[in-house]
């Protein structure tokens, strides 16, 4: 282990020679509901069983007595002094500002500055989002960033999970940014999974092509006329842990909602399956044997950590959030999933995807971007033509 961030492994930081793949992943040691836990385990581990290079960002003497006791001496991790802290409770944007030195605002500088390929945090996600904007911008033609996370669905074998965003970082968009939202969440599901072409879908409050609103609509229309989209249509809430879709796509609003609802049923199902379990000795035995597949379900098939955390789409760099409460497994898988994005150029894709589509998309009337859908406008119509042409 080193105390500087500039070096690793006797390899300078500083000679221009390295490509962002050998580049450390910026942990931020600080973040989440216990700091100088779970973020510095979980970077031990990602150097220990995926071979990767780390470097923690926070209070440096903190973290070095929390190596001390993990055996991290002959590992690739470095530590970035960082003194001060963005809480959970703070104000995104002010924190930010007023808090240049914090562990997340370093992270971020660090990775800025050449020193490392992407920042993973289990910290403030507003501030996540705002340091993103504030230090290193959004791609050229990106309007919003987006949340994408990952929603388990049912299923023998190994089955993938869908992405749903805006997970919460735009609660009101026009039809341009859910286009948007397509193109980067098609990306990161290809990239994540390499399954090119995945379907992708509008969340709406049903499947006609009347319903949803004047944004979804307007969307929907220059979704339809995108070639390079796997586009299928509106689905419904219910079908959003279904082998329906693949990618589906929402403010930020409805999709925190729904991100919120599925949290609370599963919780509710599993305290609601231990109280019945108590309800005599024959229920108690049946538990006890159903054991394991209670496991099966509840940490292992609904189980995010094997994926990572949740990407910062439309970003000039590559940044995870995790949750607050992230174990170990979260960060470590983290770590590991920043370096493949890196390595396989997720955010250069998205930004030559977004450009591609602002050159084709010049001549969509600016109204329908913005969500306004004209009231009479039949498939053999002139604009309806020009948009298929």
């Amino acid at each position: 282990m080193t105390s500087k961030s500039t070096e690793l492994n006797g390899t300078s930081r500083q000679s221009g020679q390295v490509s962002m793949g050998d580049l450390p992943v910026a942990v931020d040691a600080a973040g989440g509901d216990i700091p100088y836990d779970a973020q510095i385990e979980g970077a031990v581990l990602a150097c220990k069983d995926k071979g990767a290079s780390v470097v923690l960002v926070g209070d440096q003497d903190k973290i070095e007595a929390r190596l001390s006791g993990l055996g991290a001496k002959s590992l690739p991790i470095s530590v970035k002094h960082a003194s001060q802290e963005i809480g959970m409770d703070e104000s995104p944007t002010r924190s930010v500002r007023k808090k240049p030195d914090s562990s997340l605002c370093v992270a971020y500088e660090l990775v800025k500055s050449g020193e490392a390929s992407a920042v993973v945090s289990a910290g403030n996600s507003g501030a996540m989002m705002a340091a993103g904007r504030f230090l290193w911008g959004l791609l050229p033609g990106i309007e919003r960033p987006a949340i994408a996370t990952l929603f388990p669905k049912a299923g023998e074998g190994e089955v993938l999970p869908n992405v749903i965003l805006d997970m919460g970082a735009n609660v009101d968009c026009h039809a341009h940014h859910l286009v948007q939202f397509a193109i980067m969440g098609s990306i990161y599901y290809e990239t994540l999974f390499d399954r090119p072409g995945p379907r992708v879908a509008l969340l709406s409050n049903g499947e006609e092509s009347s319903k949803g609103t004047d944004i979804t609509r307007a969307a929907s229309l220059i979704l339809k006329d995108m070639e390079s989209m796997n586009f299928i249509g509106y689905v419904e809430g219910r079908d959003i842990v279904t082998d329906r879709v693949e990618v589906i796509v929402c403010d930020g609003f409805v999709g925190n909602v729904a991100l919120k609802t599925m949290e609370g049923i599963a919780r509710v199902i599993g305290e609601q399956l231990k109280i019945e379990g108590k309800k005599g000795l024959i229920r108690k035995i049946g538990m006890g044997l159903a054991k394991g597949v209670f496991r099966d379900v509840f940490k292992k098939k609904f189980d995010y950590s094997s994926y990572g955390g949740c990407p910062l789409l439309g970003l000039t760099r590559l940044a995870l959030v995790l949750h607050g409460s992230s174990g170990p497994r979260s960060v470590k898988n983290a770590v590991g999933v920043a370096e493949n994005f890196v390595s396989l150029s997720m955010t250069s894709k998205i930004g030559e995807a977004i450009r591609q589509f602002e050159e084709v998309d010049s001549d969509v009337d600016v109204d329908i971007a913005s969500g306004v859908v004209p009231e009479a406008e039949s498939p053999g119509s002139d604009k309806s033509k020009r948009r298929r042409s």
